[in-house]
């Protein structure tokens, strides 16, 4: 059933009042990021009680509906819309607060997670990665085998260990077994750079 223009104007309002945007972190973000507190028409349109209206048109019909407001005002291209004046911004409630600052802590928490991917191992003298009790907790396991052996032909592990290390230096070797042609080599998950692995998993190596 369609709605009046009043009521989609009260509705439109609502969303960038004070009494929302406390509760609202959502909006509360992109009009603190908004230029001159503009904020994209498309935000408003998607909420499902605007949607509810059913509009033909939808952003020729709210900024007809809200064009007397005197609390918000859309943009003369009908595609922007912010509080009137750019009034500004209630503080966020404090349990909101919480949210938005748990949040960023785990941001942070990722990226200092690639950051700790990213990271070469420390070497030894050997040129080996110097491994940690937690580098042998869970090891990744990756089988390998020879494409095409040949008649006595037997795999090295040293020198898949060195291809390895040379080719994928992000990653921890914690040990490697072999049979004659094939075998599996253990990786650290500790700090695992999933890139190289996956990396690793889809190449051939050349002995």
């Amino acid at each position: 059933m369609a709605l009046s223009k009043a009521e989609l104007k009260k509705q439109v309002e609502y969303y960038l009042s004070d009494k929302n945007l406390v509760n609202d972190k959502f909006f509360h973000e992109k009009l603190s990021e908004g230029k001159d507190g503009w904020i994209e028409l498309s935000f408003i349109l998607a909420c499902n009680k605007v949607k509810s209206f059913k509009l033909k048109n939808p952003n020729d019909e709210v900024a007809e509906a809200v064009k007397d407001s005197t609390e918000v005002e859309v943009s003369a291209d009908r595609k922007q819309i912010r509080r009137k004046g750019v009034k500004a911004l209630p503080e966020l409630s404090a349990s909101k607060k919480r949210d938005a600052k748990a949040a960023s802590k785990e941001e942070g928490k990722k990226e200092n997670s690639k950051e700790e991917e990213d990271k070469l191992p420390e070497l030894d003298a050997r040129g080996n990665a110097i491994l940690s009790n937690a580098d042998f907790e869970n090891p990744i396991i990756i089988h390998f085998k020879a494409a095409s052996p040949v008649a006595d032909f037997k795999i090295s592990w040293k020198e898949v260990e060195t291809a390895v290390r040379k080719g994928f230096p992000r990653l921890k070797i914690v040990y490697s077994r072999a049979d004659p042609t094939e075998g599996d080599l253990a990786f650290s998950s500790n700090k695992l750079n999933n890139a190289e692995l996956e990396k690793l998993t889809k190449t051939i190596l050349k002995i």
